[in-house]
């Protein structure tokens, strides 16, 4: 069955099977995973997820036609009635507002060839506000994005989801993916990308534990703040961005700064990951 993708839900169909076998070997799925998928699209990466050893698979379609066709796209695959298997849950709606309530069992990995369009918003809602958090991603991205995600401290590319990221955990490009690797062909080469969540950022060490609303959410939340304010100005000194946006004294600032090991004078892109978190922690 072909289906037509569309433009207004960034959808490009991964059809290399090298390249959606990458995925499945970095994603490093064992038998007691519960494994997230947005948008299963035509089910090609679901079905080498149902290869996997899987404990369980939860999809997430918001696209109305493709959920309706699902199930006998996965039957027809697996030679079987028109059913989908115990372990695949196939849920319609939009993978934004179901995040936010997800509880699963873990361990919990997600594994997506993310629709474009709502990558940040999703990565940054999985590590900030889904009541499960993951172990680790294996993401379809845009390949400036994933560049921009593994930036360097100094490199002006650095941007938010950059610093988010690495307040949880690590990026590493798995590999880079030509556009004629999808159909419909994206007007932009692509990227998979590995993020694996630390253990501390597992165990929300990455919080104050002594605030009653000391959680993993209170700190993403104020995480995001900072973030914003100093990040707003690009090549912005810090001190004219975040400080200035905050209204901090410049008297106060400079001990801040110093506090967390950096000058005033240098721009937000220049910090590393553990100024940051020292920065952000003298904030809240």
């Amino acid at each position: 069955m072909k289906h037509i993708a569309k433009k207004s839900l960034g959808q490009h169909f991964l059809v290399s099977q090298r390249v959606l076998d990458e995925i499945i070997e970095a994603a490093e799925i064992t038998k007691e995973d519960t494994i997230f998928e947005i948008g299963p699209g035509t089910g090609n990466l679901t079905k080498k997820l149902l290869l996997s050893p899987a404990k369980k698979i939860i999809a997430v379609e918001k696209d109305n036609r493709l959920y309706r066709s699902f199930p006998s796209v996965i039957a027809s695959e697996a030679k079987q009635s028109q059913k989908l298997p115990n372990r695949l849950k196939l849920i319609h709606g939009d993978a934004l507002t179901l995040i936010p309530d997800l509880i699963v069992e873990k361990p919990f990995k997600v594994v997506a060839n993310l629709p474009y369009n709502i990558a940040a918003p999703a990565i940054i809602s999985l590590l900030s506000v889904c009541p499960t958090l993951p172990s680790s991603m294996v993401l379809m991205l845009q390949k400036e994005v994933a560049e921009r995600i593994i930036c360097p401290a100094g490199n002006s590319n650095r941007g938010l989801l950059t610093v988010f990221i690495e307040l949880f955990g690590r990026a590493e490009i798995v590999t880079r993916v030509l556009k004629h690797h999808f159909s419909p062909p994206p007007q932009v080469d692509s990227a998979v990308v590995k993020i694996v969540i630390a253990n501390a950022a597992r165990q929300s060490h990455v919080c104050h534990p002594e605030r009653s609303e000391g959680s993993r959410h209170f700190f993403a939340k104020h995480a995001l703040r900072v973030l914003k304010a100093a990040l707003a100005g690009k090549r912005k000194k810090i001190k004219n961005s975040l400080f200035s946006t905050f209204q901090i004294p410049p008297n106060e600032a400079q001990k801040i700064a110093k506090k967390c090991g950096f000058g005033l004078d240098q721009r937000p892109e220049e910090l590393n990951i553990d100024q940051w978190r020292a920065l952000i922690e003298n904030l809240i």
